[in-house]
């Protein structure tokens, strides 16, 4: 998404450098009605729903794009438009999600040691090595990025490691619809390794999606014709949990869908039919907004956030949901 004008982050990253450490923590969650009736909705479709928040206190809030939780830290990692990167620890009652603790908050580094800014800042996926293997700091975080196209490697506190070498197509500006339509997603594939797509594809329908070391490559049908891939998850075997948005202007629907993918290497440069599981629009009542990001937790459990542009009237909402098809 459109980033912030270059004063107003600057000014955000003179607070992320003066409150990086947050010692006690702050919690940010106020309860996110979902549905305009006002109803608890306990299941909806393929999902059963755990939790709903929307996050506010910070400014470091705005314009999140993806995410990652981290089992040996038991932390749940987020990256923004603006180039930062935020350490947060879920919290939860019965096993729904009740609130949310703000613990971290470091600006993404390029190998000079300078923060990000401007189009260089503009991080979109996020996926996590070494974030369960039983041992604490040594995890490592990937990100995409769209605007100025490339997969970064950085630690944990946002110093730069690396980057990834793309595909041949992936370091094409014009196989971009646009410099705002770049690597949207990102995901580590047990089997495929690093998995990454644009937003929308440069012509056609569907959108491709790549796999960074093999070459593999599989096409996703978006549930509507406008749709954009934002985000992908693992799931159980050989299947992708997919995000897409649906948005072109006020005067269309907002809609949100949640698909499973299947992608093996018998289906690769093919276009795999999804399995639709959850699908929230807003011409029907849906109160969720613009979500662009995902993390698996545990099992069939995940968390979902969306982007409020910096907008003062949107909403950074948090979702927590378990798959659990039909």
């Amino acid at each position: 998404m459109p980033g912030s004008s270059p004063l107003r982050h600057a000014l955000l990253l003179c607070l992320v450098l003066l409150t990086q450490a947050l010692p006690a923590g702050q919690r940010l969650g106020t309860p996110l009605r979902l549905h305009e009736d006002g109803r608890v909705i306990e299941r909806h479709m393929g999902i059963r729903l755990l939790g709903a928040l929307v996050l506010s206190g910070r400014p470091e809030l705005a314009e999140l794009s993806d995410l990652a939780w981290d089992q040996d830290e038991q932390l749940l990692y987020a990256v923004s438009d603006r180039g930062l990167l935020l350490h947060l620890e879920p919290v939860f009652e019965n096993q729904r999600l009740v609130d949310a603790v703000l613990h971290h908050v470091y600006p993404l580094r390029d190998g000079r040691g300078k923060s990000l800014s401007g189009s260089s800042a503009d991080a979109e996926g996020l996926a996590l090595e070494n974030g369960d293997n039983g041992i604490r700091g040594d995890s490592r975080l990937n990100v995409s990025f769209e605007r100025k196209h490339r997969i970064a490697r950085y630690t944990t506190d946002g110093k730069l490691i690396g980057k990834l070498r793309l595909p041949a197509d992936l370091r094409d500006p014009d196989f971009y619809r646009g410099h705002n339509k770049g690597l949207e997603a990102l995901v580590l594939q047990p089997v495929f390794g690093f998995l990454s797509a644009p937003e929308k594809p440069r012509e056609g329908y569907t959108i491709p999606i790549y796999s960074i070391s093999r070459g593999e490559r599989w096409h996703y049908t978006p549930a509507v014709s406008y749709g954009a891939l934002v985000a992908m998850e693992n799931y159980r075997n050989d299947s992708l949990l997919v995000l897409e948005r649906a948005y072109e202007s006020m005067l269309d629907p907002l809609v949100i869908t949640l698909s499973l993918l299947p992608i093996s290497a018998t289906n690769r440069e093919s276009t795999p039919r999804p399995l639709r599981i959850a699908s929230f629009d807003s011409t029907r009542g849906w109160l969720t907004q613009n979500f662009e990001g995902l993390a698996r937790h545990q099992g069939d459990r995940y968390f979902m956030v969306s982007d409020d542009n910096g907008e003062p009237f949107l909403q950074t909402q948090l979702l927590y949901f378990e798959v659990a098809p039909e």
